[in-house]
């Protein structure tokens, strides 16, 4: 589950600035429900509300004036809508598709190959899950996929470096290819409209924390005080002489709590010989975290309401996020899940 997910991120004013700078969007609803409804259009890389409407016979109608292009979005009922507003652009949104404008049109264009692109991965993942492929051609034919994807997503990125559209492009880059703080830095280097994008920035940032606390670095602490008043750290348990399995995570999180069994089985074998298993709840409020440690019988030590001061410190932008830190502190591994978590618990453990 991902902290920042992809379509909250995106652009920052930029260019094309002309005498046209009028620009309005507009979108037809099925039915009344939403009438007197108020909508808010936003800058999604800003996060930066642009203009309000009301829902009026169904129809919702932003107008306004810009001096640079940007990622526009705005929610109605449980459904994101997005596209780029350009000066003098008519954008008109029926059955969830924008048009209208020549950046928004290329943009729906990079949308669709994303959704054939999640749609064959699907595709794959259930044959494969089915044991129709085996897990090499599972994993031959996925490569090829990402492959495929992330080079055109790389494409349109550097031949639209000073517009919007390249941003979005970057975005999916960024998420297909582990790219480091300094390719990141050098990207924005390259192109203003990177160097200016809120998100960009804050990507960035969690880059650099994640890159401090990678394998073979020290822990970091951290304080956080829970709902209880009482200040709790993790130096309260790291660095103390036993090896320290520490899951981050949220009861809202589905695959959070799909880990709790494979944590089951660390602490039954190891706890007190050695281990000690802790859990942090990330971006969570205290009462559902006790609830989902009660459903799901979770025995092991909790630090609560730590909201995304660990997560911050750590360069955690998704959850579960489970880091395993050696008696002295060392962090041994990171973002373990399953079997794979299992199998690097029983490692250390033998030695």
């Amino acid at each position: 589950m991902k902290k920042i997910l992809f379509f909250a991120a995106a652009a920052t004013l930029l260019a094309s600035c002309g005498n046209g700078n009028n620009y309005s969007v507009t979108m037809t609803l099925p039915d009344t429900g939403l009438n007197g409804d108020t909508v808010y259009l936003i800058n999604v890389d800003s996060r930066d509300t642009i203009a309000s409407t009301v829902v009026t016979d169904s129809v919702l109608k932003f107008e306004g004036n810009i001096e640079k292009d940007f990622f526009g979005g705005f929610e109605v009922g449980s459904d994101f809508t997005y596209f780029i507003v350009e000066p003098g652009s008519d954008i008109t949104i029926k059955e969830g598709k924008a048009t209208g404008s020549p950046l928004t049109d290329k943009f729906a264009e990079l949308e669709e190959t994303e959704r054939k692109f999640y749609s064959d991965a699907d595709k794959y993942y259930t044959e494969y899950q089915s044991g129709r492929i085996d897990s090499t051609t599972y994993k031959n034919t996925m490569d090829s996929l990402y492959a495929i994807y992330r080079n055109m997503c790389k494409e349109i990125y550097q031949g639209n470096k000073d517009n919007t559209l390249g941003l979005c492009a970057f975005y999916r880059y960024l998420y297909m290819e582990e790219l480091g703080a300094a390719e990141i830095e050098a990207e924005m280097a390259s192109s203003p409209i990177i160097a200016q994008s809120k998100h960009v920035g804050e990507l960035l940032e969690t880059k650099r924390h994640e890159e401090q606390t990678a394998v073979g670095k020290m822990f970091t602490d951290f304080t956080v005080t829970d709902e209880n008043g009482v200040e709790r750290k993790l130096s309260d348990y790291v660095g103390k002489g036993d090896y320290v399995l520490a899951d981050f995570w949220a009861s809202w999180c589905g695959p959070c709590r799909a880990e709790i069994p494979h944590i089951k089985k660390v602490y039954d074998k190891y706890n007190g010989k050695g281990l000690t298993v802790l859990g942090i709840a990330v971006w969570d409020k205290p009462e559902d975290t006790q609830k989902a440690i009660d459903e799901l019988q979770i025995k092991w030590p909790q630090i609560t309401n730590a909201g995304s001061v660990p997560t911050d410190i750590y360069g955690i932008n998704g959850i579960p996020h489970i880091i395993l830190f050696g008696p002295d502190g060392t962090i041994l591994a990171r973002d373990l899940r399953g079997d794979n978590m299992i199998a690097k618990v029983d490692e250390v453990m033998k030695k």
